[in-house]
This record gives structure tokens, C-alpha cells and sequence, in this order.
């Protein structure tokens, strides 16, 4: 596990299409963008971000080795989201991450039946 990551959970409509205009967005700046079933991952090199879509939302990771290449991928995912959502306020609420990709929406929506 790296040693610096955090994630966030963005509530948001139509979660495929914004995670594929984030990827879209930030295609020049990372290395690679491979996509498994429910994940694209971002490699910046010496870290990377972890996007998922859901139903209810996003699900932001960003895990890095270093804190500058953590901070600068975190300040890429604020900024093309809010770009992505045309909400200038660029706020997220970002979390200590655990040693997996959680999925806390998608847990409430479960136990819920709604996001």
C-alpha cells in the first residue's frame, strides 16, 4: 500500500458519465488509464487515482509514495470534477483511506435500498 492516500465519496447523477469526463480530462496528465469492471485507475508514475462509479456516486481514491505527488493528483481529481460538475466551489471532503478501496455508498444504498 502506498504511503499516502485519502479518498472521498462524491454524490453525484450520472456517476459513469462524469468518472469517464474526469478520465477524459485528465488523460494527458497521467500515464496510463487502464479500466477493469468497476474501476478506472489513473497512473501518474508514482502514485495514482482510483475512480468508481456507482449508482449513488463517485468513489475517489488517491494513493502516492510521496506527499507532492499526492497533493498534485489530489488537486487534478478537485479540479477537473469541479470543472466536470460547473461547481466553482471545488470542495471535497477527503478521509484517511483504508487498506482497501471502500465503498460506502454503495453499502448505504444496500442497506438503504436508496443513496
Amino acid at each position: 500500500m502506498a504511503k499516502h492516500n485519502s479518498e472521498t465519496v462524491v454524490a453525484v447523477p450520472d456517476a459513469d458519465r462524469i468518472a469517464e469526463t474526469l478520465c477524459g480530462s485528465l488523460r494527458d496528465c497521467a500515464l496510463s488509464i487502464d479500466t477493469n469492471r468497476a474501476d478506472q485507475v489513473l497512473n501518474f508514475g508514482d502514485g495514482r487515482a482510483i475512480i468508481k462509479a456507482n449508482v449513488c456516486g463517485l468513489h475517489l481514491r488517491v494513493e502516492a509514495e510521496d506527499l507532492a505527488t499526492f497533493f498534485g493528483i489530489r488537486s487534478l481529481l478537485q479540479v477537473a470534477l469541479s470543472r466536470a460538475l460547473n461547481d466553482q466551489s471545488g470542495h471535497l471532503e477527503w478521509h484517511t483511506a483504508g487498506d482497501e478501496l471502500s465503498d460506502m455508498i454503495g453499502r448505504r444504498a444496500g442497506r438503504t435500498g436508496r443513496c
